[in-house]
């Protein structure tokens, strides 16, 4: 470095000094390239995971208690709907824990259904009557992800080919998860052994497949884990680094695993959600969802599908409708990239630019415009504290102002002082209780209702949301970037 040079933070600090660069047409410009490089993504082939050929398309799902669905109870998905099925009576185990997936009942393939399993005993499906009897946040798992993703997925798939069924292309679901396991416990190597769960679900539908005279592959796999890590529980450990590199080897063992058993010859789809960040026990920090975001960036065949914290919850653990609500988000892309063999990106920063006290984040944007809304927190729709968003620089947190749209997909901040340093923008970060309040405009609906039932608690008989489809648009996923120049 020339020695004449000023140092780069006091440089960036100048620099950000200067006023607003970005004109009327800086930003028609850059609207235009965010939405131009986000369609090309979406449009890309995909040519690296198991197309839908086989007779059985195996769908795992996998993780802790998000993905088995604790707290998820009544189930709303009782009645089975298009051809879609599962191994025995239930898609989890009747084994709640340990190394061994024994299916519920017979291990035969049955039509899919979300069911109720006594905690104490997963063999044990309970009747609606002893559901109802249930205290306000009991553990029972229920509607898990997996139903009300492969309703949906089936669903469009029989429209785009203007079918009523389809015994020759199958989708079968299971669900292989452990509530409570942090992703070293859930590992093949050096875990607790719940990692055999998945491959034994694999096996047995297998098994059945091939006594049924049915070509098999397993189609995808939906990772639902992080909060033990967040919260450093079970030797979880709030680390990017280290996420990052457990959850790639654990998907690079899921993959081996699934072409062994399988005999297929591509690996299936990686399906996640991003955990949310207020289990966090770092403050401010955004380890496990930063790591999830970029390693959908880095492997192929990796979608990162979208945050869980919009829809219905009883604190941790999602709604029996929140879990349908986020499953149905599962199959929209599943069906894009499984079946119609195309690129998903969620929505998600590009970058950050700031000059004096304004900065501009361009975000790819599935379906713009980008709209503020309120996510459900609880069973009510709320604001959060400046939409999510949140500005540190070297002197520490950086007041806003204002919270705006400057373009169909550009957010700008308006700061209440200059900014120093290396400026640092975060969204729906431990620092606003793991939410943010920016979509998309997403038109497409579920084809299922947010239901009202005997047996829930009085919170959740939302007017706004009851005998309505479950609306499907993309929200923005946690993040923290850094902030660069204008100029």
């Amino acid at each position: 470095m020339d020695r004449c040079s000023p140092p780069l933070a006091l440089t960036l600090s100048l620099l950000l000094a200067a006023p607003l660069a970005a004109s009327a047409d800086d930003l028609r410009t850059r609207d235009a390239r965010n939405k131009r490089e986000t369609a090309e993504r979406l449009a890309a082939e995909n040519r690296y995971s198991e197309p839908l050929t086989s007779r059985y398309n195996h769908v795992i799902t996998y993780g802790q208690s998000l993905a088995s669905a604790a707290e998820g109870w009544p189930a709303l998905s009782v009645e089975p709907r298009y051809d879609n099925l599962m191994l025995g009576q239930a898609t989890r185990s009747a084994a709640f824990s340990g190394a061994k997936f024994a299916p519920v009942g017979q291990p035969t393939f049955t039509p899919l259904r979300a069911v109720v399993q006594r905690k104490s005993d997963a063999a044990q499906l309970l009747a609606s009557a002893e559901v109802r009897q249930l205290d306000a946040h009991a553990q029972e798992e229920g509607e898990s992800v997996e139903v009300g993703a492969l309703n949906l997925a089936r669903r469009l798939y029989l429209q785009q080919h203007k079918l009523k069924a389809d015994p020759q292309h199958l989708l079968l679901a299971s669900n292989a998860a452990t509530s409570g396991r942090s992703i070293a416990q859930l590992s093949k190597r050096d875990g607790t052994g719940e990692y055999e769960r998945a491959t034994q679900a694999m096996r047995e539908a297998k098994r059945v497949a091939g006594a049924e005279g049915g070509s098999y592959a397993v189609s995808a796999i939906f990772w639902l884990q992080g909060e033990y890590d967040y919260s450093e529980t079970n030797g979880g450990r709030n680390d990017k680094a280290y996420y990052k590199d457990k959850l790639r080897r654990l998907r690079d063992d899921l993959d081996m695993d699934a072409m062994a058993i399988s005999g297929q010859q591509r690996p299936p789809a990686f399906l996640s959600y991003q955990t949310d960040a207020k289990s966090s026990v770092k403050d401010g920090s955004l380890a496990v969802g930063m790591a999830q975001w970029e390693l959908s960036k880095e492997e192929p065949g990796w979608y990162l599908v979208g945050p869980v914290y919009p829809y219905t919850d009883k604190g941790v653990h999602l709604s029996a409708n929140g879990y349908r609500w986020f499953g149905q988000m599962l199959g929209k892309v599943y069906q894009r990239v499984v079946v119609e063999r195309k690129g998903w990106v969620p929505l998600a920063p590009r970058s950050a630019t700031g000059s004096a006290r304004q900065v501009l984040i361009d975000f790819q944007v599935p379906h713009p415009p980008l709209v503020f809304d309120e996510p459900y927190l609880g069973h009510q729709s709320r604001e959060v504290k400046n939409k999510g968003f949140m500005l540190h620089d070297d002197k520490g947190e950086v007041p806003i102002e204002a919270v705006e749209l400057a373009a169909d997909t550009i957010v700008r901040l308006r700061t209440a002082r200059p900014m120093v340093g290396q400026p640092r923008v975060s969204y729906a970060s431990f620092g606003v209780g793991g939410a943010g309040q920016l979509r998309d405009s997403d038109t497409l609906r579920a084809e299922s209702n947010y239901e009202f039932r005997p047996g829930m608690q009085p919170e959740e008989n939302i007017p706004a949301l009851v005998d309505k489809p479950y609306p499907l648009h993309n929200w923005s996923i946690a993040f923290e970037i850094p902030v660069g120049s204008d100029t």
